[in-house]
């Protein structure tokens, strides 16, 4: 699967420090390796992790040499992180107006790691977003910024906090089990409607890769999004973080 549409721009600017003139192909998930997902880890307070995963084929010299050196320059990283959050916190605000809910986002983090054979490389950008879910009762209703024409160009994955299950999801998931919804990339989700509640049992987990992490620092990052709604702001957000990373690779 290629690792292409919407987030395509962040992609191209996490590569190009070591590829400024030059072409990169684009990553490709293997049937039985990492894919390109953004993933949504509720938690029983409402709040969640959010995880882009991008991932990068290593097998051609200009694709090592590329994610060597998105490694080893924390300026670009740091870059990246702070305008992710930033962005973030935009959507976040958005959505808040939105639903009436207080919503934030903090503690950004960047990591990359390989797999075993190091044939691909993958990189990770994650936030905690506060108050996604609305909490009643102990039932928890994921709507915003999703349900404003979001069309994931990833596998947009959904999982329940331990102790949780899905009890209803619209549009209808193209994966579904207990504890988690998956939505093909593509899938249109205007009206998204994610209805969670406690089943008394935990919910299976699944142990993380261990990673190498830099993680957020204070910042003054703006929440401008350009009039923007939902989850849609998202695309303009990513542009100015790609720019943002031309900028320092440049220097």
């Amino acid at each position: 699967m290629a690792d292409t549409g919407t987030f395509q721009p962040l992609l191209a600017a996490l590569v190009v420090c070591s590829a400024v003139g030059a072409g990169v192909a684009p990553a490709v998930a293997q049937s039985d390796g990492p894919t390109p997902t953004f993933e949504v880890a509720l938690a029983a307070d409402g709040s969640a992790e959010l995880t882009l995963t991008l991932v990068y084929d290593l097998t051609t010299g200009s694709e090592r040499q590329a994610f060597d050196e998105l490694r080893n320059n924390e300026t670009a990283q740091a870059e990246t992180r702070a305008r992710f959050r930033d962005r973030m916190r935009a959507v976040a605000a958005d959505a808040g107006n939105e639903t009436g809910r207080e919503m934030s986002v903090e503690d950004a983090a960047i990591s990359l790691a390989e797999t075993e054979s190091g044939d691909v490389g993958i990189v990770t950008l994650s936030v905690t977003y506060v108050g996604l879910a609305a909490v009643a009762d102990d039932t928890l209703t994921v709507t915003e910024p999703f349900a404003s024409g979001f069309e994931p160009d990833r596998r947009f994955v959904v999982t329940a906090p331990d102790g949780y299950a899905v009890a209803a999801a619209t549009p209808a998931a193209d994966t579904s089990g207990d504890a988690r919804v998956v939505y093909d990339a593509g899938t249109h989700l205007s009206g998204f409607e994610l209805v969670l509640e406690p089943t008394g049992t935990p919910s299976p987990t699944e142990t993380p890769v261990k990673t190498m992490a830099n993680t957020d620092e204070p910042s003054d990052g703006g929440t401008d999004t350009g009039g923007q709604p939902g989850f849609g702001a998202v695309a303009a957000a990513l542009a100015l973080v790609a720019a943002a990373l031309v900028a320092v690779c440049r220097r």
